[in-house]
């Protein structure tokens, strides 16, 4: 891979999303979570507890936008080369192969990072008139941005290994992992990305245990250290992406019609 393809990739895919299509893509998803708060306020809910306010942005965002995003944008990146019959031009080049996945990856972790950052600011406007929130922003945009890195490298994986089913293998991970595991008051929920995502956001917003349920607080709080939460988000991130892209040098690929 050279830095100069993947940059190229990487801007062109800019530029691609900059379509209005995309950018009203982009417009809906951020305005999601803005759109549920309001709803909320409108029926008379509040949420005034910093607590219940941070998990209700954290849940919206990190999870619901973030996996969203990451789903629309680096699932299809390869299928989507092999529709348009532009894999064959394209990964004759040298290192062409990785750097349109790292491209294609990095870009899809930009746009949906600044679509949750985005919505986060507005979500945080809206609820600064119940409570002082403004604090909340740096731990829940860089759990958002963890997100992205993470999920974005794993549906990344996805697409090349289930190259004609991407979409599909993308949405039963979620489902099976990032629903039903993630929340098993079990050790098997360690293997999910959401535990590590929550368990940091516990430590860096300061809470402590308040509940008497051993099960339900195992599912926020452990006696790992943040740091050690990060590099196992972080090293997930580089060891899907790097699975992948030696994954696809090996791959033959084709286009549907023609497989």
């Amino acid at each position: 891979m050279r830095p100069w393809a993947i940059w190229s990739v990487f801007e062109f895919e800019c530029r691609r999303t900059l379509s209005w299509q995309r950018l009203l893509l982009v417009t809906a998803l951020a305005l999601f979570p803005v759109g549920m708060i309001l709803l909320i306020q409108y029926q008379g809910g509040r949420l005034e507890q910093e607590q219940r306010a941070a998990a209700f942005l954290f849940v919206l965002i990190t999870e619901v936008l973030c996996l969203m995003g990451m789903l629309l944008w680096a699932t299809p990146a390869i299928h989507g080369e092999l529709e348009s019959k532009t894999w064959t031009y394209l990964a004759v080049r040298p290192g062409g192969r990785g750097s349109i996945l790292v491209g294609k990856y990095l870009a899809a972790v930009v746009w949906t990072t600044v679509c949750a950052w985005l919505s986060l600011s507005v979500c945080l406007w809206v609820l600064h008139y119940d409570m002082k929130v403004s604090h909340l922003a740096v731990p829940l945009g860089g759990l958002a941005l963890l997100s992205c890195l993470v999920y974005g490298a794993m549906f990344i994986l996805l697409s090349v290994v289930f190259l004609q089913r991407a979409m599909v293998a993308a949405v039963a991970y979620t489902a099976l992992m990032e629903v039903v595991v993630a929340w098993l008051p079990a050790t098997i929920n360690h293997l999910s990305v959401q535990y590590h995502l929550r368990c940091l956001l516990a430590k860096w917003m300061g809470w402590a245990l308040s509940s008497s349920n051993g099960s339900f607080d195992s599912l926020f709080f452990s006696t790992t250290p943040a740091s050690r939460h990060l590099l196992i988000l972080l090293g997930a991130a580089g060891l899907l992406l790097t699975a992948a892209v030696c994954i696809l040098r090996q791959r033959e690929l084709v286009r549907p019609d023609e497989g």
